[in-house]
């Protein structure tokens, strides 16, 4: 794009700032036809990161389009006419809009010049770019298997609270705010980062973890605030291969980092410390061995297979003390057993989904709030257990959700007893894959701005949807299915949330909130 400056542009937009411009010029004493234009907005409101799509139309007397040449610019600064941008030289404009937010509007303007007499008309808008994209999901996906990736945020009436038009996407996020550049690698978890709103550390940022480094970016502009060590206290490493991020009861942040957990209590800080355990090695994490409970004081229970024991955290505990041993026992052999998946049930549990060396599985989950902290040992039997891909526990149920490349199961718990049910769902295409299944929250879920009772902007759908990630091989293209569930069978609901299209292969999805 080439930077202009033209004094004729300057009277321009402060003479016809909202208007088109008419043109009634004469030539050896013959009028020449005015040129209209019409079919453009004198002010236009969007969204940073939109696509600002126009069609205008375009009349003169004896004159088709093909006789004009057309010329869209815009200012490079709000109120600014003196430094501008060409943008197109198409009659109809798609522009995804990088200009900063401001509350001044940018000068748009599109000039329409016959090009058999040289006479122009001249139509100028004012644009107002928005400041925030809003709730909703945020999805990180690869078009080349890993090398680089890309995130896009999607507003819809199921994810974003207050709107209601169609799905809306804005694409490719990253290489808009920082040069044009993607995320170099595959990104492996992203999770928003609160830090308390009555300290000075009141920071938000949105994080992202790839198989080699940590970042975190502005979650207004996108644009890259801090990667790997910046992040971290006294921690400095060749790589920062970063396999999950999460909220931790309320007011903490945890992020796993070549296979060990480091948080920070965002009321006193804003950069990670390794959790202290007392094993060594102690790089015991991955991202299916722990299942954590997110509001109010938190637990964390984590399954350690290179010594077949389980281990927790609770509450305060996750800076102030260690990973400790569990020592109630759950009633099987885990010795040599595998997680499959973890997460949270109802009641404040975490819970872990466990093989054992035998081939049987189990849900186990903890009551660390209690004294005695209880156990409890669900055996799942259950088809296509040997072709899981992925889990999905609901903490507002006792329900589990399993995968295979192309079934959903749902596991509820009843009477002691975990049943497995296969559920009559398929993707569009029997090419798609299912690579990755989660339970809905909202952005604001598991942070220390809001919590269950005081937050008002609750959706219908909070925590009563599955989100389900497919993948065609031949296609290219990613989809996230939302389905919703009832709590107390399992079961999808008859009502379809839709589809979500059009991206590369997905390796990631997080929440955002406003």
């Amino acid at each position: 794009m080439k930077t202009i400056k033209k004094a004729a542009f300057i009277l321009i937009s402060a003479s016809v700032l909202s208007s088109c411009y008419k043109d009634l010029s004469t030539e050896a004493g013959e009028t020449i036809p005015e040129i209209e234009i019409t079919g453009v907005k004198e002010e236009i409101d969007i969204v940073w990161g939109q696509e600002l799509k126009i069609t205008p139309e375009v009349r003169q007397e004896g004159r088709s389009d093909d006789d004009f040449t057309f010329l869209w610019e815009i200012d490079l600064t709000a109120g600014n006419p003196n430094n501008r941008i060409e943008i197109s030289e198409t009659k109809d404009l798609e522009y995804k809009v990088s200009n900063s937010p401001s509350e001044k509007p940018y000068c748009l303007t599109l000039t329409v010049t016959d090009r058999k007499t040289g006479y122009s008309g001249v139509c100028v808008s004012k644009i107002y770019v928005g400041t925030s994209l809003g709730e909703g999901l945020l999805v990180a996906y690869t078009r080349d298997g890993g090398n680089t990736s890309e995130i896009d945020i999607v507003a819809d009436p199921v994810l974003t609270y207050g709107y209601s038009g169609a799905t809306r996407y804005t694409r490719e996020l990253y290489a808009l705010s920082n040069g044009n550049e993607h995320i170099q690698g595959k990104v492996l978890s992203m999770s928003e980062y609160v830090c308390s709103q009555n300290s000075s550390l009141d920071l938000t940022k949105i994080m992202i973890g790839t198989d080699s480094h940590i970042i975190s970016l502005d979650p207004l502009t996108f644009k890259v605030k801090d990667t790997d060590s910046q992040l971290f206290n006294s921690v400095k490493e060749s790589s920062f291969r970063t396999s999950s991020m999460f909220n931790f009861g309320g007011y903490s942040s945890c992020a796993v980092v070549n296979g060990t957990l480091y948080g920070v209590l965002c009321i006193i800080d804003n950069v990670y410390s390794k959790v202290a355990y007392s094993k060594t090695p102690s790089d015991i994490m991955t991202d299916r061995n722990f299942g954590y409970y997110a509001l109010d004081q938190g637990a964390l229970l984590v399954f350690n297979e290179n010594d077949s024991k389980f281990y927790y955290i609770y509450g305060w505990g996750l800076m102030n003390s260690s990973l400790s041993e569990l020592t109630s026992f759950f009633s099987f052999d885990y010795s040599g057993a595998k997680a499959l998946g973890g997460g949270a049930m109802k009641g404040k549990m975490p819970a872990l989904f466990i093989k054992d060396a035998s081939g049987n599985h189990y849900i186990c989950s903890v009551d660390t709030g209690s004294n005695d902290m209880k156990t409890y040992t669900y055996p799942v039997n259950g088809a296509d257990m040997d072709k899981i891909v992925d889990v999905a526990f609901c903490d507002n149920s006792d329900l589990m959700y399993y995968a295979t490349e192309s079934k959903i199961y749902s596991v509820l718990i009843n009477g002691g007893k975990a049943i497995a049910t296969v559920l009559s769902w398929k993707p569009d295409s029997a090419d798609e894959k299912i690579t990755d299944i989660r339970q809905y929250t909202q952005g604001w879920y598991g942070t220390h701005r809001y919590d269950l009772s005081n937050y008002p902007f609750q959706l219908e759908y909070n925590r009563l949807q599955l989100l389900i990630t497919t993948y065609n091989e031949k296609t290219g293209e990613g989809k996230i299915y939302m389905r919703p569930f009832n709590v107390s069978t399992g079961r999808f609901t008859i009502k379809n949330n839709g589809t979500l299209k059009g991206f590369g292969e997905i390796t990631a999805i997080a929440p955002t909130f406003r």
